[in-house]
């Protein structure tokens, strides 16, 4: 969420290249393992299921607004912690698919509110599901998945994922998220499960996906959340094969929200205030980036 944004992202940035070192970053597991951690889990019973947003729900602008609502959940809407100002007019519906749309500017209309406080140089789209994520004994599991492309680079940052509100942040699940590039310029996509220790600084887990080109068609983004105990798990799969399980405390019966974002800017390059190219967002792409949807969805387990 904002207030810990600088930090947050200075080391997401650095830490694909860091080759995963710090911080809990969990490995993808071996096939064997994958495959072993799958088979034991039992599945829900399909009577106790209910779907929260359907895969139907960018078929058109009446289905859209059933499920979903533009910009960010929070105070300051538009804006977080990026050099992008979101705008309901960069997104667009066609055939089932959700396109957003960064744009660069020729001036900045000035700073986000949210930390780092970027200078502006984007204007792009964000949009939130309006049914809230509430691990629970009520509500113990959920499976959340969307088929994405996007455009990946110096100064992109496309993401799916769900957030607490602060005060109540952590928990945050990131789907799919990609943080500008690697030092060698190649796209990870960056499974994050961020919570509380009981003392001490907030922090995640972490699995990594290289992905050669995320634009070159539509590939599959899933979590599965569910509850045991007093901890809440979360299996990730990229295009339908199971990457890593992440064990997390402290999200039982905290409200989440899911997000599809396009954010932009220098800040996802691994630059921070008082580099060079910050006060004018580079590197960052000139004219229009894209990230595009489809099949969004998600639903939740109905306790007895």
């Amino acid at each position: 969420m904002p207030d810990q944004g600088i930090n947050r992202r200075k080391f997401l940035a650095s830490a694909a290249t860091a080759g995963g070192m710090s911080l809990g970053i969990s490995l993808i597991p071996s096939g064997a393992q994958a495959e072993s951690s799958a088979a034991g889990r039992t599945r829900r019973a399909a009577a106790t299921w209910e779907n929260l947003v359907e895969k139907s729900s960018f078929n058109s602008q009446a289905a859209f607004t059933q499920s979903w609502n533009y910009l960010y959940p929070w105070a300051d809407s538009d804006t977080h912690n990026g050099a992008a100002q979101m705008n309901a007019g960069q997104i667009s519906l066609n055939q089932g698919v959700l396109t957003l749309k960064a744009t660069r500017l020729s001036t900045s209309p000035g700073l986000s509110p949210h930390n780092p406080h970027a200078p502006l140089w984007y204007r792009s789209g964000a949009i939130h599901a309006q049914k809230k994520i509430i691990v629970s004994d009520k509500y113990p599991e959920y499976d959340i998945e969307g088929e994405f492309q996007t455009q990946t680079g110096p100064g992109i940052w496309p993401a799916f994922w769900t957030t607490g509100m602060e005060p109540t942040w952590p928990p945050e699940s990131d789907i799919l998220e990609y943080v500008g590039v690697n030092d060698q310029g190649n796209a990870v996509n960056f499974f994050n499960s961020w919570y509380q220790p009981a003392s001490g600084d907030s922090t995640y887990h972490r699995s990594e996906v290289p992905v050669d080109d995320p634009n070159a068609r539509f590939y599959k983004y899933r979590v599965w959340m569910y509850k045991s105990g007093t901890d809440v798990k979360l299996d990730y799969y990229f295009d339908g094969d199971y990457v890593d399980t992440h064990t997390v405390p402290g999200w039982v019966n905290v409200p989440q929200t899911l997000i599809i974002n396009l954010q932009m800017g220098a800040y996802s390059s691994n630059i921070e205030e008082g580099d060079a190219g910050w006060a004018n967002q580079r590197p960052g792409p000139d004219g229009d980036t894209y990230f595009r949807a489809r099949n969004v969805w998600f639903g939740r387990t109905v306790a007895g």
